[in-house]
């Protein structure tokens, strides 16, 4: 088996230390510098997705890829769509099933605030509609016999390999900044933990009987935003109440107008502005095991953080 990861930003270098503990040796393909250091022995080829040719050599003889990169996250309807479909030519050209790393977009704001195995994929975004297009089209390749094809779908991450945890909440609570969050404080989330998130796609990776759907991947008991910066707060060192700044409304906005990234995440604050509670019945049914609890994994994030 050889394994192949595209993407080197918060999940590849995790995935690879997933695999390195399991005793099987990886690749990670990106066009620029891993994010997080990678396992000793895990090689890292550039390569530039977007080009079908040129990633399908970086791909030979790999079994098994899985597909973790994406664009700037505002330019998703522009340019997601094109870079998937030339993951799945190269990966159909190489010969190898495909694990692609997808997210709950698809779902809008679920049921009542509550997502499931069994909730419809009714987007209420531009960047959920474009979610839910690129998931139709890698499981049609699936059933045409294409490639076979496996989606994750994981919550919004947590934890320290994570850029926006250490940028937004820990690295600015070592400082005693304001935290930084989108959204209300109050309202129940769940959350992927990055090691989770990492464990689940190997898992489902390495499943002969997986690939064909998506899967919900095992998500942490909901905490609201407040009690996740009260525990980083003081998991790293701080006294008191935890300082946070909670971006919506208009604010966000005007913040907006200078920041591209933040003017794309607005339509998604539904997720922190009501209930959003997920669970992955399916996934666990499946392979045994649920998410690290949050007391753990907020705990490790802040030693982490420190280190």
């Amino acid at each position: 088996m050889t394994i192949a990861i595209i993407g080197a930003g918060t999940l590849g270098p995790a995935l690879a230390a997933e695999f390195a503990s399991r005793g099987i040796d990886s690749r990670v393909i990106s066009r620029g510098e891993p994010h997080n250091e990678l396992p000793d022995g895990v090689a890292h080829v550039k390569a530039d997705a977007r080009d079908a040719n040129a990633l399908a050599k970086a791909l030979s003889g790999a079994t098994t890829v899985l597909q973790t990169s994406m664009p700037l996250y505002q330019n998703w309807a522009e340019e997601f769509p094109a870079l998937q479909a030339s993951v799945i030519a190269a990966t159909e050209a190489a010969g190898g099933k495909l694990v692609l790393a997808d997210n709950l977009y698809v779902y809008g704001a679920g049921d009542n605030g509550t997502i499931t195995d069994g909730t419809a994929e009714t987007p209420n975004t531009s960047k959920g509609r474009v979610r839910k297009a690129m998931a139709d089209d890698a499981l049609t390749a699936h059933r045409e016999g294409r490639v076979e094809v496996a989606l994750t779908r994981p919550s919004n991450y947590v934890g320290a390999q994570y850029e926006f945890t250490r940028q937004l909440l820990t690295d600015r609570a070592r400082a005693g900044k304001a935290m930084q969050v989108f959204g209300r404080l109050d309202q129940p989330h769940s959350y992927s933990y990055v090691p989770d998130v990492a464990r689940a796609m190997a898992d489902v990776a390495l499943a002969d009987d997986a690939y064909g759907r998506a899967w919900i991947l095992p998500t942490m008991d909901a905490i609201t935003q407040r009690e996740l910066c009260d525990t980083l707060w003081t998991g790293v060192g701080q006294e008191g109440p935890a300082k946070i700044q909670a971006l919506r409304g208009t604010g966000m906005k005007v913040i907006g107008l200078f920041n591209p990234v933040v003017k794309a995440s607005f339509e998604m604050l539904y997720e922190y502005d009501e209930p959003f509670v997920v669970h992955a019945t399916d996934f666990t049914n499946r392979f045994g095991w649920n998410a690290t609890p949050v007391a753990k994994a907020l705990a490790e994030t802040s030693q982490l953080a420190l280190a």
